[in-house]
């Protein structure tokens, strides 16, 4: 089964928040406003009106919305209404957010909302009351360490009108979904262990025209930061999200879900009652996913098998186990395996077949992978390798799978191997990290 590409933050530097908003370290400072065309420029021109003088955008550190104008439809009428914030960059500097909408001639101001905050943590839209109208989650960085505050921002779609609902919410990282299965979507906020704050989940609920806590639960107090948050289905029908965090050494996931039966928000595993370790506890920055695009996330458990080498020229390749939480029995079920080269930036799928009956190694310069079949805990017969070499060096007959960069990667298949694979196989199960993220 070929999996997609995937996100392998540590690995290649980046770091990414998938489905959720948290505090990023990159400074999104204060830019002058960029030349603009069209409808932005229509836009960019009422932004100059109510700021009155000279102004700089500002931009939303993390999440999905990182522009300088956004762009979103939050009535449902297939007509764009847009976000924008900016300073006046003055000794007593503010922010403003504006929301503005299009009367179908030009563009005019729905709300002016000024805040003491100087940066934008991230902006997301869902629609938590269930009125077909969509609200504008915006997060603050605060002054205090690395604490969000989170605002929501009502639009009415018959005035045209924008408000600041009355609701904060301190945070490190959100996101929204239909947890509680209500057909309305829910906050999931998220607080690491700080002087002022313990390491919480928190699930925010919409009933009788107020925002309320419907649940919380504890989280792994030795996380010392969110790399990322991942919402989606995580087993069976349940909606939960996949939260990626860095220890001081290492990192692991927590499954955050609700149980409307009793009312519950559950973390997989940590339970401060029963403690247990984590099996997802890794060295390398991988993130939760849907990797094979069945609308499940799996759960990343990175394993190093006890094997021995007779060589000191190789090193044992990493297995990746990908799996789903089985809800039912809140358990890891393994799902996909494969191997991964970290320093190259490939992962290969491991057929059926191959899987628990072979071994990847490495070489020590990593650009050697060679897959075994096991003898006993022992590498035995050689199946396939896959090589990386610089482009037009390619030597040795092997075929190339593709080519990226600097960088051909190839394969060869042993024709006596002793397990069976075909060209076929290896290039759909091959992948590239992907690090565009």
């Amino acid at each position: 089964m070929k999996i997609k590409p995937l996100l392998l933050a540590a690995a290649l530097g980046v770091s990414s928040i998938l489905g959720g908003c948290s505090l990023s370290f990159n400074d999104p400072g204060m830019l002058h406003p960029p030349k603009t065309t069209g409808r932005e420029a229509e836009i960019q021109k009422l932004i100059e009106q109510t700021a009155g003088g000279d102004y700089m955008l500002k931009y939303p550190a993390s999440g999905q919305y990182r522009s300088a104008i956004i762009t979103e439809d939050l009535d449902g009428d297939k007509n764009d209404e847009a976000i924008a914030f900016y300073s006046t960059g003055d000794d007593n500097a503010k922010t403003h957010m504006l929301i503005m909408y299009n009367d179908g001639k030009k563009w005019k101001l729905s709300l002016n909302y000024e805040t003491d905050y100087l940066d934008i943590n991230c902006v997301q839209f869902a629609d938590y009351d269930y009125d077909g109208t969509a609200e504008v989650f915006t997060g603050f960085v605060t002054f205090t360490g690395s604490l969000n505050e989170l605002n929501i921002f009502d639009y009415d779609a018959e005035t045209r009108a924008g408000q600041r609902v009355d609701f904060k919410l301190n945070y490190n990282a959100f996101t929204t979904g239909d947890y509680d299965e209500d057909g309305a979507s829910e906050i999931l906020s998220f607080t690491l262990k700080s002087n002022d704050t313990d390491a919480v989940a928190t699930l925010t609920d919409y009933d009788k025209n107020r925002l309320y806590t419907l649940a919380k639960c504890a989280m792994d107090e030795t996380v010392t930061k969110f790399e990322s948050v991942s919402s989606g289905l995580i087993g069976g029908k349940t909606t939960g999200v996949a939260v990626d965090g860095m220890l001081e050494s290492g990192y692991n996931t927590q499954v955050i879900y609700y149980l409307p039966e009793n009312k519950s928000l559950v973390n997989f595993p940590h339970n401060p009652k029963k403690p247990v370790p984590n099996p997802t506890t890794r060295t390398y920055n991988v993130g939760s996913d849907d990797v094979d695009d069945d609308g499940f996330i799996e759960i990343p458990v990175i394993k190093e098998p006890v094997i021995t080498l007779d060589s000191t020229d190789e090193t044992i390749a990493p297995i990746i186990s990908w799996g789903n939480l089985n809800t039912r029995n809140n358990k890891l079920e393994d799902d996909i395996k494969c191997v991964t080269n970290f320093e190259f930036g490939y992962n290969f799928t491991l057929p059926d077949n191959f899987s628990g009956n072979t071994a990847a190694t490495l070489s020590n310069d990593k650009r050697t992978m060679k897959i075994y079949a096991l003898n006993g805990n022992k590498p035995g017969g050689l199946v396939m390798t896959i090589k990386v070499f610089n482009v037009g060096t390619a030597t040795g007959g092997y075929s190339t799978i593709e080519s990226f960069n600097q960088y051909s990667y190839t394969y060869k298949i042993e024709p006596d191997a002793p397990l069976s694979i075909n060209d076929q196989t290896v290039k759909e199960n091959f992948a590239l990290i992907d690090a565009s993220a």
